[in-house]
């Protein structure tokens, strides 16, 4: 979602309207991003408390794909060029 919006679209300026669209779309990547790691920090607390269900590795692994997605995707968008 972050690698949609190209860098050079955006207007940081305060003052002036920009590409409201723009920000908009990257304020909803970040809330899908983080809600998505709270609910895996959500499951692997659920998978350590509850004794029969999956083993905690499940949690942690949820946990570590959220994380490395995030990483990698706000690497990209900061890094590369057109």
């Amino acid at each position: 979602m972050f690698n949609c919006v190209r860098k050079d679209d955006i207007d940081y300026s305060p003052y002036e309207e920009g590409e409201w669209r723009l920000k908009l779309w990257l304020f909803f990547a970040y809330v899908v991003s983080f809600v998505s790691l709270a609910a895996s920090v959500g499951l692997l607390i659920q998978d350590s408390l509850v004794k029969t269900g999956p083993s905690v590795w499940t949690g942690t692994a949820g946990v570590l794909q959220c994380v490395f997605v995030l990483i990698s995707g706000l690497i990209y968008w900061t890094s590369h060029s057109e």
